[in-house]
């Protein structure tokens, strides 16, 4: 019968190997599992203030339904700490911000970046430059607060705020690589992005 260990520890042949990259795989899957948490969590926060902008006939009518809405959330969901009357009206401003959908960017920013975003003054093109830089750059809440009030977008130069502020919407995410990185690839012309999304039959 054959010896399999490598006589220094005892350890099979290999066993180091496969106990790393099994260690690996669970590391990652972990981290990829908690962002895809954290992606789906703020798409239902967006989905929250959806259904409240949807049936506000008013302002009034907000600040009577908001808050009753936060104590039968509470209620019913006493572990989550996110259904306060306060964060419940930034759910609200999230979806009016993004009428379309959650804002995409490279990684899902957590949901206090997003709250620092709503509460910063400017037009979209602002906040969605703010939110392309914190997901590219992995910026903390922290960070994203001090380049905010440093006006970052304005050292940044002009160019990005000009270029990103006439760039469709399906494209500023290439448009914003292009002006960090010149050398990157630049958006694709609407064939060439038709073909990428065909459908390769099997």
């Amino acid at each position: 019968m054959s010896d399999h260990r490598n006589g220094t520890d005892g350890d099979p042949v290999g066993y180091g190997d496969l106990l790393d990259a099994v260690t690996r795989e669970i590391t990652g899957s972990r981290a990829r599992a908690v962002l895809a948490a954290d992606a789906e969590l703020i798409r239902q926060y967006w989905r929250i203030g959806r259904h409240i902008l949807d049936r506000q006939p008013d302002d009034a009518w907000a600040a009577v339904v908001v808050p009753r809405l936060s104590a039968d959330l509470r209620a019913a969901f006493p572990e989550a700490g996110a259904y306060s009357r306060t964060n419940l009206l930034y759910m609200r401003a999230f979806a009016a911000a993004w009428p379309d959908c959650v804002p995409a960017t490279g990684r899902p920013l957590p949901w206090g970046h997003h709250v620092v975003l709503l509460d910063l003054p400017g037009d979209r093109t602002t906040r969605e430059f703010y939110a392309c830089k914190a997901a590219d750059e992995g910026w903390t809440r922290g960070v994203l607060i001090t380049m905010i009030k440093g006006r970052f977008h304005l050292r940044a130069g002009h160019r990005a705020h000009d270029v990103l502020r006439t760039t469709p919407q399906a494209d500023r995410r290439s448009v914003h690589r292009m002006i960090r990185d010149p050398h990157s690839p630049g958006p694709l012309d609407e064939t060439a992005r038709q073909e990428r999304g065909a459908v390769v039959p099997y």
